[in-house]
């Protein structure tokens, strides 16, 4: 009997397979390969293997019953070392390589068997599919082809099955990655916020307590503290809102109306009564992600309440619905916003460097963290605007 030398390039070879991350379990994916393996042969026997340092096993077998077999005894791996791919044994008592062989001897032996190779792009084999039988069979042109056609699909299976794995592995460290940076961001959060409100009611005691003897510009002075304190408070409370919007289980629904969720977030926002906030002409009942909603309005609301240069500031809520979706658009009379930064509003970090009402920059977080929930909702998000007269946001969300 002659032994299977190891492949020329055997520890390539290895470190493709270990790329693949097969293991020894089996692979009801695969099992329609080898049954038709054995229809396009007229051979009753199949197995997909994965040739391994030691042992070949199965990840799938049609015919018999078997996990797995020594390597210096199988056939497949004298079947991948073949240059021509394509690697028959019409009769193994007529074949020296075989003879005395174990598999050849036994009671029952293996008397034909026919093997192509699964390689990758780079000729590199993991196994093969094979058919074996305990009668000599004459293996044509026909059956290489079938064999062939076989081992590319099952390659294809392979593959796909390794680019998913890779997609869980790599799904699973962006989810650690996320989570440190919103647990980063948290602790940001709580570890700012307090100096930054010690920090504002320093500058309101010093301006209490020394009001007296400071003069205008040191008064200036604490009031450009105080504002930019508040302003580095509001960036902070934004990032961690927009981390925290990733936790969401949007798949979480409840039942609730339009008319609550609005007056609860007019409160919220404490729309000063120079703020005409319309509400929609008729009442409307959601089912849908109540929290992922009312993020999504707060930062529309509140920009539209901001961002607007009128002395009457009018805020006006449209609601519908449809079969399939819902559709909630946020109107004002504000300033407006060139037609060609629609679309750049949405990036993180994007601003029109232009000042609100109260004369603050924006950090171009509140939009995107909108557009990110809207996309979690199955929804889009369109924006009607003409500058000095206002600005319309048009959210459709799916049922």
């Amino acid at each position: 009997m002659k032994k299977a030398t190891l492949h020329i390039n055997e520890q390539k070879r290895l470190d493709l397979l270990k790329s693949f991350k097969t293991d020894d379990r089996r692979r009801k994916d695969l099992e329609e390969l080898t049954e038709l393996a054995c229809k396009l042969t007229n051979v009753p026997n199949s197995f997909i293997s994965i040739v391994d340092v030691n042992t070949v096993w199965f990840k799938s077998q049609n015919g018999i019953e078997l996990n797995d077999t020594p390597r210096e005894l199988s056939f497949c791996a004298h079947a991948i070392n073949h240059d021509k791919g394509f690697y028959s044994i019409n009769d193994t008592l007529e074949h020296p390589d075989f003879e005395n062989h174990p598999y050849v001897i036994d009671e029952k032996p293996i008397r034909s068997y026919a093997g192509v190779p699964l390689k990758d792009k780079n000729n590199l084999p993991l196994g093969t599919i094979c058919v074996l039988d305990y009668k000599p069979h004459q293996f044509t042109k026909d059956d290489q082809q079938a064999l062939e056609l076989i081992a590319d699909l099952v390659m294809r299976h392979l593959t796909l099955y390794k680019v998913n794995e890779e997609l869980k592995e790599s799904q699973e460290r962006l989810k650690e990655n996320n989570e440190l940076l919103k647990e980063f961001a948290r602790t940001v959060s709580h570890d700012m916020k307090m100096p930054l409100a010690n920090m504002v009611l320093t500058t309101d005691l010093v301006a209490k307590k020394y009001g007296d003897t400071i003069d205008q510009s040191g008064k200036d002075y604490l009031k450009y503290i105080k504002d930019a304190a508040f302003g580095l408070s509001d960036y902070v409370t934004q990032i961690l809102s927009h981390y925290e919007s990733d936790s969401y289980m949007i798949e979480e629904k409840e039942v609730f109306d339009i008319y609550t969720l609005l007056e609860h977030i007019q409160e919220m926002l404490a729309l000063p009564d120079e703020v005409n906030f319309i509400l929609p002409e008729d009442n409307m009942e959601l089912n849908i992600n109540k929290s992922a909603l009312e993020q999504i309005l707060i930062n529309l609301i509140g920009n539209a309440q901001k961002y607007n240069d009128k002395e009457k500031i009018k805020i006006s809520i449209s609601a519908g619905e449809s079969l399939d979706s819902y559709k909630i658009s946020v109107r004002d009379n504000g300033m407006g916003i060139p037609e060609d930064k629609k679309e750049e509003i949405f990036k993180m970090f994007s601003t029109l460097n232009i000042s609100d009402r109260l004369g603050k920059k924006g950090n171009g977080i509140g939009l995107n963290t909108v557009l990110k929930l809207v996309e979690k909702l199955n929804g889009s998000i369109d924006v009607k605007s003409e500058l000095g007269k206002g600005t319309e946001f048009i959210v459709t969300l799916s049922k």
